[in-house]
């Protein structure tokens, strides 16, 4: 217990210490890879989407390829340390179960690192979230689906529709009723 409490101090001290990427920066950042991005600095809303492939908390291969044409999709970039993150996060949890049925996933992409899989998981399974979590890649210090997509703090909000298309984005924490009325509209029902 007290090992693990420790752990978890020293991870909150380095993700503390770490400067985010201003929203200016991502926007020049992803602006310089040739993408358009919007005024929040995420990818511009009619771009086609990123494909990315990432492992979820079970070690199993996830890509965003594989929603194409059947599901629309919800990516979360978040952080076990944000408070705004674990406040929206069981409400987004709460879109998914009602949309599901109905062509909808949320792939929740988790900028920790493996290294907090026991808390994360811990967490979400407390929880009881029917959400996927996909654990983000760092390559050097950049990483590499957040950064592809312009992702400059936590959460951030990217809706794919399922033709593979940028429907929306947000920064920071959104009201869930903002966040089912794209949804819907996505699935055609709004």
């Amino acid at each position: 217990m007290k090992r693990s409490l420790i752990s978890l101090v020293i991870a909150a001290v380095l993700a503390a210490t770490v400067a985010p990427l201003t929203p200016a920066a991502a926007a020049e950042a992803t602006a310089l890879k040739g993408k358009k991005v919007d005024s929040n600095g995420l990818l511009a809303v009619g771009s086609e989407a990123l494909p990315f492939t990432l492992k979820d908390l079970d070690g199993n291969t996830v890509s965003l390829e594989q929603f194409r044409g059947r599901k629309a999709v919800l990516l979360t970039f978040w952080s076990f340390f944000c408070g705004p993150c674990r406040e929206e996060i069981p409400l987004l949890d709460q879109i998914l179960k009602k949309y599901q049925d109905q062509g909808f996933e949320m792939l929740a992409i988790n900028l920790d690192g493996p290294k907090l899989a026991k808390a994360v998981r811990r967490y979400v399974d407390s929880n009881g979230f029917s959400f996927r979590v996909l654990w983000e890649e760092i390559e050097g210090v950049n990483y590499k689906t957040a950064d592809a997509y312009g992702v400059a703090g936590t959460p951030s909000l990217v809706l794919v529709g399922k033709g593979g298309k940028v429907l929306w984005t947000h920064v920071g924490r959104e009201e869930p009723e903002k966040i089912e009325a794209v949804i819907r509209k996505a699935l055609g029902k709004g």
